[in-house]
C-alpha cells in the first residue's frame, strides 16, 4: 500500500500545502486589494468551470511555471472566481481569465467529440 503524505515538506520549485493554505487565506481575506494589484503572469484561456471532487478550471493555459504555452491543463482546487474583474484564485496561485467556452466544449473533446 502506498503511503501518502499530506504535509510534504517543500522543495524549491513548490511550497508546502500549509504555505500555499496560508497565501490563499491571505489572498481570500484581501480580495479587495489583490483585485486593484494582482495582474496574474498567468492566464487560462478556452476556461470552463468543471468539477473533479472539486471545482477547478481546465482551460489552455499561457506564463504558466510548469505547463508549455496554450497546452490544456486543469487547475487545482478553485476557491475565487470573479468573471467581472477577469480573475481567478485557485489553491496555487492566481489566473488571468481569456475567453470562456461552455463546459460541455471540454467534456466533448475528452470524449473525442468534434
Amino acid at each position: 500500500m502506498n503511503n501518502f503524505l499530506l504535509f510534504q515538506p517543500s522543495d524549491s520549485h513548490r511550497p508546502s500545502l500549509p504555505e500555499q493554505l496560508r497565501r490563499l487565506a491571505d489572498d481570500l481575506e484581501n480580495i479587495e486589494q489583490c483585485l486593484k494589484r494582482t495582474v496574474p503572469e498567468v492566464a487560462i484561456n478556452d476556461w470552463a468551470v468543471m468539477e473533479r471532487s472539486v471545482p477547478c478550471l481546465v482551460g489552455r493555459t499561457t506564463g504558466h511555471p510548469g505547463i508549455t504555452d496554450n497546452r490544456v491543463a486543469c487547475t487545482t482546487e478553485l476557491f475565487y472566481l470573479d468573471k467581472e474583474h477577469g480573475l481567478a484564485r485557485t489553491m496555487s496561485r492566481w489566473y488571468r481569465l481569456g475567453a470562456r467556452v461552455p463546459p460541455d466544449f471540454w467534456n466533448d473533446r475528452v470524449r473525442g467529440v468534434q
